[in-house]
C-alpha cells in the first residue's frame, strides 16, 4: 500500500499544472551569476564562463555620461575617460599603457572604453592562468574608479589628442548629425551634450572643471563591476570586495538627475545634406517612453518585437533582390537613442534622388504587415532561426 500511495502521489504531482509566471513577475537572475552590493554602494556581477580558456572580461560601469556635464564641462565626460590611461595612483603617466601592452593586451580588442550620453564603460580583458595578473586587473579597475591623478601636465597633453579626435570626426556624418540631433531630441538636454563636446570647450576648459566632473560622478553609488571568465567565482568575488569595498562612500552626493525628451503632437523633420556625404538615407523614428526590461512580460514583448523585425527585415531584403528595387537596403529596428526615450525606426539606404520612392516602399511594407500580418511559414522559419542562435 505504501508503494502504491507513493506512485499515486507522484502521478498526481506530475498531472498538476505548473502556474505560468504573471507578466509583471520579475525575471529571475541566472543562478550562475553572483550579484552583490558593497556597503559603499558599488554593485557587482560575477559569472564563471570557461570559454575562452584562461581569459576574463572585466568591466567598470559608471552611471555618468555627457548629459551630466555642466556648461563649462562640454566634452569632459569623454575627456576623463581618456585621462584614465594617463596616470593613476598605481600607474603614473604612461605606466598603465606600458603594463597592459607588456602582458600582451592590445588596445581596441582587449583594452578599451567608451563614453555615451548616459554612461561610461571601461573594458579590460586579462589572463586568468596567472593569479597575479588577474588581481592586477582589479587594481586597474580600482584606479580608474577612484584614483585617477588628473595631472595638469598630462591634461594639457591629452587636450591636443582629444581636439584632434574632434577634428577627425568632423566629417560629413558629424556635420549632418549637428543638424538632425536637435530635431530628434528637441527640447531636451541631450541636444546640447554630444559626448565629444565642442572645440571651444576642449580648448578652454579648466583643470578644476575636469576634477569636478570626476569628483561629482565617479563615486561608488554610481558604479558597478562586472567580471565574466574562466575563473573560480568565489576568488573573483573576494577580489571585488578587496579592491572596491575600501572606496569611501560619497558624502552629500550631488543628485544624479535624469533628463526627459519631450513628446510632441506634430511630426518633426530634419533634412541634412553635405557635399562630402557618400550615401543617402531616409529614416522615420517613432519615439516611445522607456519601458521596463526585467519582467516576464517585458521579455516576451522583446521576443515578439525581435521576431517581427527579423521577418520584416527579410521581406525588405527580398525587395533589394528585384530588378527594380526601390532602395539599396532597408531596415526595421527597435532600440533607444538615450535612456529616457526608446524608438522604433524604419529606414532605407537609397539611390541619389530616390528618397521618396524608397521611403514609400518601406512604409508600404510596414503597412502591409499591419493589415495582413505574416504567414505561418515566415513565423515558423524565424522561430527556428532564433532557436538555432
Amino acid at each position: 500500500m505504501l508503494g502504491t500511495g507513493l506512485v499515486a502521489a507522484r502521478a498526481a504531482a506530475q498531472d498538476t499544472p505548473v502556474a505560468s509566471p504573471a507578466a509583471g513577475d520579475p525575471l529571475p537572475v541566472d543562478p550562475r551569476v553572483t550579484v552583490g552590493t558593497l556597503p559603499n554602494g558599488i554593485r557587482y556581477y560575477v559569472r564563471a564562463n570557461g570559454r575562452p580558456e584562461h581569459r576574463a572580461e572585466l568591466r567598470l560601469v559608471v552611471n555618468a555620461g555627457s548629459v551630466l556635464e555642466d556648461e563649462d564641462q562640454l566634452g569632459l565626460a569623454h575627456f576623463v575617460e581618456h585621462m584614465a590611461f594617463n596616470g593613476t595612483a598605481h600607474f603614473p603617466k604612461q605606466a598603465l599603457v606600458a603594463y597592459l601592452e607588456g602582458i600582451g593586451m592590445r588596445f581596441g580588442p582587449e583594452v578599451n572604453a567608451y563614453t555615451s550620453f548616459d554612461e561610461t564603460v571601461y573594458m579590460l580583458t586579462v589572463p586568468t592562468d596567472s593569479a597575479s595578473l588577474l588581481e592586477t586587473g582589479f587594481q586597474v579597475l580600482q584606479d580608474w574608479a577612484a584614483h585617477q591623478l588628473l595631472d595638469h601636465g598630462e591634461i594639457d597633453l591629452e587636450r591636443g589628442v582629444v581636439l584632434e579626435e574632434w577634428r577627425l570626426g568632423r566629417g560629413a556624418q558629424a556635420r549632418m548629425q549637428d543638424r538632425q540631433l536637435p530635431v530628434i531630441v528637441r527640447g531636451s538636454r541631450y541636444a546640447e551634450r554630444v559626448p565629444i563636446g565642442t572645440s571651444e570647450s576642449l580648448e578652454t576648459f579648466t583643470y578644476e572643471a575636469v576634477e569636478r566632473f570626476y569628483r561629482d560622478w565617479y563615486r561608488p553609488d554610481l558604479m558597478a563591476v562586472v567580471a565574466v571568465g574562466d575563473f573560480e567565482p568565489s576568488v573573483v568575488e573576494r577580489l571585488v570586495r578587496e579592491y572596491f569595498a575600501s572606496i569611501p562612500a560619497a558624502t552629500a552626493p550631488r543628485p544624479r538627475p535624469t533628463f526627459d525628451v519631450p513628446d510632441h503632437q506634430e511630426t518633426l523633420f530634419a533634412i541634412a545634406t553635405d557635399p562630402e556625404a557618400t550615401e543617402t538615407q531616409v529614416s522615420v523614428y517613432f519615439k516611445q517612453p522607456p519601458r521596463r526590461h526585467d519582467t516576464y512580460g517585458a521579455f516576451r514583448q522583446w521576443f515578439v518585437e525581435a521576431l517581427y523585425n527579423q521577418m520584416l527585415n527579410q521581406r525588405l531584403f527580398e525587395l533589394t533582390q528585384t530588378s527594380d528595387a526601390p532602395f539599396l537596403a532597408a531596415f526595421s529596428g527597435q532600440g533607444s537613442f538615450v535612456r529616457s526615450k526608446e524608438v522604433y525606426a524604419l529606414g532605407a539606404l537609397v539611390r541619389e534622388g530616390a528618397v521618396m520612392p524608397g521611403l514609400e516602399a518601406v512604409l508600404t511594407e510596414a503597412e502591409r504587415v499591419a493589415q495582413h500580418g505574416f504567414t505561418a511559414s515566415e513565423l515558423e522559419r524565424t522561430k527556428r532561426e532564433f532557436l538555432r542562435g
